[in-house]
Parts: C-alpha cells; structure tokens; sequence
C-alpha cells in the first residue's frame, strides 16, 4: 500500500513538474531529464512512469483539463439566452487559454505533438467541446443563429477563441489586457453566428 501510494505521489509530481517546467521554459526546451530532475528522481524512474516527455503532456492535459473546463461550464449560468451564454462562454475560453498554464500549453504545444497525441488530447477536449455545440444548436433551433455545417462552425469557433487567447499570450500586460481581449473575441463570436447581424 504505502509502495502505491508512493508511485502514484511520485507519477503526480512528474506531471506537477511538467507543468511548471512547460510555463517556464516551453515543451519544445524541457526534456524528460528535466522533468526527473524537478522531481528529485533518475531517468530510470521517470520512464517506470512515463515513455516520453510527451506522454506527459497527454496525461497531464488528461489530467487538468477536464476540471478546468467544468468549472469554465459551471461558472455560466445554464438559463442565459443562447447568445449570452456563448458569450460568456467564450469569454472564459479566451481569459483560460491566454492566462492558465494548460490553456497557454494546449495553444502553443499541441499543433507540435504526434497524431496520436493529438487525438488524445482531442478527446480531453470534448466535454467543453459539446457545451458549445449544444449552446449553438439552441441558438439554431431557437433563430438566433444561422445554420452553419458542424465541422466548420466547431472550427471557427476554436479558431476565434485561440486567436484571442493568443493575443491575450503576446500582450505586454496580459492581466491587464484579458478582460477587454476576451469580452471583444466574445461580442466577435457571436456577432459572426448570428442569424441577423443587427440584431
């Protein structure tokens, strides 16, 4: 038991590592001998637990993104018209993705792992992934927003919330900045959905 116990503290402080490591330096620039050497721990042990660096990454994202993403969910009450809600939705998206080490790791990082890796990663993704969907099928059905293919409009969507979490990443004074970045990538999402851009 205590040998288990052990293991499984020595397996989250590997990804704690990573974490801090991915803010600090990059994925790119951090090597699994970094990691081992956060931890206090030789190479031999890192790989009882992970087979690479981006092994760690996967299951580090597996890890944090889930709860990020139901409290992003959580904080956005459920009764707000279609519009309102993607709105605030998507405000939180771009304050998580520019300010949040996972968020900055999910941006910059990912687009430079394996396919494999990607797909896992993916699949880590689609519990927020399904809120958006869902808030847009509301507006859909209820008029508030034009029909757009799923695959493109789930696109455009991600896209829209990355470039703003980008910006938010590249700002001299990203706490400063993410308020008014993330509420005018939000009012430019849903304005892009709309099914009367006046309105």
């Amino acid at each position: 038991m205590g040998s288990r116990q052990a293991t499984t503290e020595v397996h989250a402080a590997l990804l704690d590592a990573a974490r801090e490591l991915i803010a600090e330096i990059g994925y790119t620039n951090m090597s699994h001998a970094d990691i081992a050497a956060e931890v206090g721990i030789g190479r031999t042990t890192f790989y009882e637990h992970f087979s690479s660096k981006e092994d760690v990454l996967v299951e580090l994202v597996k890890r944090d993104l889930p709860p990020l993403s139901e409290a992003i969910v959580d904080a956005v009450d459920t009764d707000l018209p279609p519009a309102e809600r993607l709105e605030a939705l998507t405000y939180r998206m771009v304050e998580f993705v520019g300010t949040d080490h996972v968020g900055l790791i999910l941006h910059t990082e990912v687009p430079l792992l394996s396919p494999e890796a990607q797909r896992a990663i993916a699949e880590a993704h689609q519990g927020i992934a399904s809120v958006f969907s869902g808030v847009y099928r509301q507006g859909v059905a209820s008029g508030v927003f034009r029909s757009i293919p799923p695959r493109l409009v789930g696109r455009m969507m991600d896209q829209i919330i990355m470039a703003g979490g980008k910006a938010v990443m590249e700002s001299n004074n990203p706490s400063k900045d993410v308020d008014e970045i993330a509420r005018e990538t939000a009012l430019m999402l849903v304005s892009a959905l709309r099914a009367d851009p006046e309105s």
